[in-house]
């Protein structure tokens, strides 16, 4: 569901041709070729935006102040909304009719934008004549990749990139999806809270024998979204959704909690929770009881009731929990450092609380990964140091071996990774992520015929996954040479996220092996329009291959490309 002030500001502006396509603003609505599309707001408001003024360059800081006002917002939300404006236009980014993108400025809007009433027949608008001709950028040279963007986006506890539809629970016992628990207020500042009152449910469950439980990359998706429960449950492939609210004001926390049979639309299990904040785990509790006991049928096991892994007993050392989950998730250097002091001053407030251990451990192996420092080395062995940390006092965490399998893999230890992600799957049967990571690890020891089943278990537990889980099935297509197949991949991933570095990089390097040069030189060429700053100095830590014959195959082909050794 679009934000009320979004559409408000939408309502006045009148309907208008873009070539053959036709612009509907208070109907959120464009027309080309028969088809009627509905975007969201902030697509709308990314045109109307360049539309004000075109020929002009709109830079991406000018559309976040106007689109994203006040709200922090990763870094490739303006990449993907352009996306989709581009898509419902018709618009090809490589040979771009309506929208340009300019290297390291933003965007820009080619022709006049038509009034319906106006003089011009539909389809013939007006071509902006100092703008008209596209200039193609020269083919840069640039130094070695950002370590591991694929972790970054593919290995978080939540994303914002679009879907990729499978249907997971067919052959399950039973299935669930946890749809994002709703703020009963409008204050936006308890975000962060309902977030976290759903990632915990989805941990709890996911700990059920027999019960398939959907990730939280998939279900975060209908956040906000109004859309038919037997609708979602059929593109998610589950028998059952879970919907809740909370509330938390002062020292009362109110918990909204049912369970929904997709097939019948029925309300099989609900109840309300009220009471002091303190009693706030005890509730948590008594959800995952109620609704193990109406599942209890389905379940692969008698229910048992199970400690909470890693757990702390202090709100306060869980609210900064919360808050750094919230911040780490959101995907930017600033945000990992934020995450970092949440999580800290958790562990300030609880010594004992290992789940803020395994956050921090996560938030620093991010930083080393992800290129967000100059000593990735160190901050892999911060991030290793605080796993130990959080095993020496409860090694139940998932994330703690998820970390382990991260370290181990970009240190080139391939099986002692791939048994730490094992143990972190063992502990969480239903950790979608740690199957990814597990493939990708398999990948990189040169067993791809072993990562493709893992990849395949991911999938089924975050059927709506990140652009990345794509990007690793192109990068085993890659491995065993099957390029054709490699190039769709990546190039699906890139229709789901843009913005995805390595998925891009991957791909230009899939052009050369397919003798697509000039396609290949426009993939570099747009990868530094999206990404200015973009790195390859750390090439070895970006790409742990074993197989030094796959290793010669990927860095021939960046060689191809202009990239120095």
């Amino acid at each position: 569901m679009e934000d009320s002030d979004q559409i408000g500001s939408l309502t006045d502006r009148p309907p208008f041709f873009l070539r053959e396509a036709r612009v509907d603003p208070p109907a959120l609505r464009i027309a080309r070729g028969g088809k009627n599309q509905r975007v969201e707001a902030k697509v709308m408001q990314v045109l109307l935006a360049l539309a004000r003024e075109p020929g002009r360059v709109v830079s991406r800081q000018e559309l976040e102040n106007e689109v994203w006002p006040g709200r922090i917002v990763t870094e490739n939300s303006v990449t993907n909304t352009v996306a989709k404006l581009r898509k419902a236009l018709g618009d090809n980014p490589r040979k771009p009719r309506v929208i340009e993108t300019i290297a390291k400025r933003g965007y820009r809007l080619q022709i006049d934008p038509v009034p319906t009433d106006g003089n011009v027949a539909p389809g013939t608008p007006r071509v902006t004549e100092k703008f008209g001709s596209l200039r193609r950028r020269p083919l840069l040279f640039f130094v070695p990749l950002i370590a591991a963007a694929f972790v970054a986006a593919v290995f978080t506890w939540r994303s914002a990139d679009e879907p990729v539809m499978t249907r997971p629970g067919e052959d399950a016992g039973a299935s669930i999806a946890v749809i994002p628990f709703d703020v009963l207020s409008e204050d936006s500042s308890q975000d962060y809270f309902a977030e976290g009152v759903t990632l915990d449910l989805i941990t709890e469950l996911s700990r059920l024998p027999g019960l398939l439980v959907i990730a939280p990359g998939s279900v975060f998706g209908y956040r906000d979204v109004e859309a038919d429960d037997r609708a979602i449950a059929s593109e998610l492939g589950v028998h059952y959704l879970i919907r809740g609210a909370v509330q938390r004001m002062a020292d009362q926390v109110r918990i909204n909690a049912r369970l929904i049979e997709a097939s019948s639309g029925r309300t099989l299990w609900g109840k309300r929770f009220t009471g002091d904040t303190a009693r706030l785990f005890e509730i948590q509790d008594e959800v995952v009881e109620g609704i193990a006991t109406a599942l209890r049928t389905r379940l692969a096991a008698p229910v048992v009731p199970l400690a909470r892994s890693g757990a702390t007993r202090s709100i306060a050392a869980y609210d900064e929990f919360l808050r750094g989950q919230d911040r780490y998730g959101r995907r930017t250097p600033e945000d990992n450092r934020i995450a970092r002091a949440h999580f800290e001053q958790a562990i300030a407030l609880d010594l004992g609380f290992a789940r803020a251990y395994a956050g921090l451990a996560l938030s620093w192996s991010r930083l080393g990964i992800d290129g967000w420092t100059s000593d990735p080395e160190e901050a892999l062995s911060r991030a290793a140091t605080l796993a130990d940390k959080a095993a020496s006092i409860d090694a139940t965490v998932p994330q703690i071996h998820f970390v382990r399998a991260q370290v181990a893999l970009f240190r080139g230890r391939h099986d002692r990774a791939a048994k730490a992600a094992a143990t972190a799957i063992e502990l969480d049967p239903n950790y979608a992520d740690a199957y990814a990571l597990l493939a990708w690890i398999l990948h990189y020891a040169g067993r791809p015929d072993q990562a493709r089943p893992a990849l395949s278990e991911a999938l089924r537990r975050n059927p709506a996954s990140s652009a990345s889980y794509g990007e690793i099935a192109g990068e085993i297509d890659f491995a065993t040479g099957q390029y054709r197949a490699a190039a769709r991949e990546f190039e699906a991933a890139l229709e789901r996220n843009p913005a995805h570095a390595r998925a891009r990089l991957w791909l230009a390097a899939t052009r050369i092996k397919l003798g697509q040069e000039e396609d290949a030189a426009w993939e570099v060429q747009e990868l530094l329009a999206i990404n200015p700053d973009f790195s390859l100095s750390r090439l070895l830590l970006a790409f742990p291959l074993k197989d030094p014959y796959q290793r010669d195959a990927l860095t021939g082909a960046l060689a191809e490309l202009g990239l120095p050794e």
